[in-house]
């Protein structure tokens, strides 16, 4: 796990690769113009809280993990931040290239492949969700065969 002032560094470059600035992103995650630029420059708040992590993540489109030092995992999304809709159709496509593939996965293994999944389309709609949640399980299938 990276060091929190790695954190702060990874998140403004983020920030600038993707032509925002911290106002900006501050703003869309529900904070004051000056919330993002305090945490990176001074340091305050030491970590970002659940429900800004969250939102920060899904603007800059990475893992909720790479925004922090501490271990996550998907116990950490509270009930009412969870999109049931995407969820639903991760786990329907999951399970239907299970079965087409005749394939067994340990229930942990699958809570992870749905978690990853998970947290790469939980920003986009429904329908690219399920565009991406079909190209991440056959990236999953190819990977399986180089094993």
């Amino acid at each position: 796990m990276e060091k929190i002032e790695e954190i702060r560094k990874k998140i403004s470059r983020l920030i600038l690769d993707r032509g925002l600035n911290y106002a900006q992103v501050s703003l869309a995650i529900g904070k004051n113009i000056a919330y993002l630029q305090q945490y990176i420059k001074n340091g305050s708040p030491r970590r970002l809280g659940e429900v800004e992590r969250h939102k920060l993540a899904q603007i800059l489109h990475v893992d909720e993990q790479e925004l922090t030092d501490l271990p996550l995992n998907i116990t950490t999304y509270s009930a009412a931040a969870v999109n049931s809709e995407i969820l639903s159709l991760i786990i329907e496509n999951i399970e239907s290239w299970l079965s087409s593939h005749d394939i067994t996965m340990s229930p942990h293994d699958k809570a992870e492949l749905i978690k990853l999944i998970y947290t790469k389309v939980c920003a986009d709609s429904l329908d690219v969700a399920a565009g991406k949640v079909r190209d991440f399980i056959e990236i999953y299938n190819e990977l399986r065969k180089v094993d």
